[in-house]
């Protein structure tokens, strides 16, 4: 119990920044307004060539400043410098704040309040999105459900996520996933999170309403994605990890079907397109953990799916969707995939 006398225990913010000069300012600004806890706030420039690191360092030399300003000398990727922050840091919790995203006031008080009722659990907030409209930045729907799901790791495996700015990481929880995957080019966050819940790290929500805002951008000032061989390879790795993770569960229901449907999804983008030789890989890796998850829904992709597999079904049903024509399910996945392009 505490005696009154002992330090809150200290909060590391690490930011990886790479020409993010429009808004490190704005994520250093909602960092220094936090009304708690104790923190420091790691900044981490990725080799910027714009004016990223002007500007962190005016942040850094600020009378009462808590920002640490680390300049790297060569861009190596977010993880590598999310990796290279959290080497540094000598919080007993962890959030890692993208450059381009804010919190609220009391995001980091609130957040951390509920780790310490939980000293094993990740801490994880409500977030909103912020979209530019015209010249300045408005609130729009995340279209991600909050809370998590009872099984988080089902729902992270199905779409459902917290991005990195609404979460909050014990130290040691942190340090048992082993850091951010540096061979990874997207999915990031989505892998760090999965590898905890497949290992039974629980989630503690803190109650109310957003807490960390996420910026959606449409101007291409941050890469969309692009769906080339590497975001397949890299989103393939990233299922094929947390299938080891889970060790026997993956092949029982309920995670063998989630995780089957996730390659083969996976697979019907690598299709579309034109990764045919990845898409296959996916297409017999999602068999092989349950063919019942990929199972097709109309007779006829049933019917295809028995003669010829899942792989050859596939193909079938890529041909025919690029001819425009394809049951409703199929033109439901094309139009689901051409809005999150749209969004994202």
């Amino acid at each position: 119990m505490s005696n009154g006398s002992e330090r809150p225990p200290l909060v590391s913010v690490i930011t990886p920044c790479y020409n993010a000069a429009a808004f490190v300012g704005e994520t250093l600004a909602s960092v220094a307004a936090q009304a708690g806890p104790a923190l420091e706030h790691i900044v981490v420039d990725d080799g910027s060539t714009d004016g990223s690191w002007a500007v962190i360092a005016a942040a850094a030399a600020a009378p009462g400043a808590r920002v640490r300003a680390v300049r790297l000398a060569a861009n190596r990727g977010g993880a590598h410098a999310r990796n290279a922050g959290a080497a540094r840091a000598r919080g007993a919790y962890l959030m890692f704040l993208d450059a381009d995203d804010v919190l609220a006031p009391d995001a980091l008080a609130a957040l951390a309040g509920a780790a310490a009722g939980e000293p094993h659990a990740i801490a994880v907030c409500a977030w909103g999105r912020l979209a530019r409209d015209g010249e300045h930045w408005v609130r729009i729907p995340t279209e991600v459900a909050f809370p998590p799901p009872a099984d988080p790791l089902l729902g992270w495996l199905g779409g459902t996520y917290v991005p990195p700015c609404g979460v909050l990481w014990p130290r040691d929880v942190y340090e048992r996933t082993g850091g951010w995957d540096e061979a990874l080019t997207v999915n990031q966050d989505g892998d760090l999170m999965m590898r905890a819940l497949a290992r039974g790290v629980r989630l503690v929500v803190v109650p109310g309403g957003p807490l960390a805002w996420y910026r959606t951008h449409t101007d291409g000032s941050v890469s969309r994605p692009t769906y080339t061989r590497a975001w397949v390879e890299s989103q393939l790795r990233v299922i094929d990890k947390i299938a080891l993770a889970l060790g026997p569960r993956a092949t029982c229901d309920p995670y063998g079907a989630r995780i089957a449907l996730s390659y083969a999804h996976l697979g019907r983008l690598g299709m579309l397109h034109g990764h045919r030789a990845l898409a296959g890989v996916c297409f017999r890796r999602s068999e092989q953990y349950q063919a019942g998850g990929a199972t097709p829904k109309t007779w006829v992709g049933r019917l295809l799916h028995a003669a010829l597999g899942l792989e050859g079904k596939e193909r079938i049903a890529a041909m025919l969707a690029r001819l425009g024509i394809g049951t409703a399910l199929r033109r439901e996945f094309l139009a689901r995939h051409r809005a999150a392009e749209r969004k994202a």
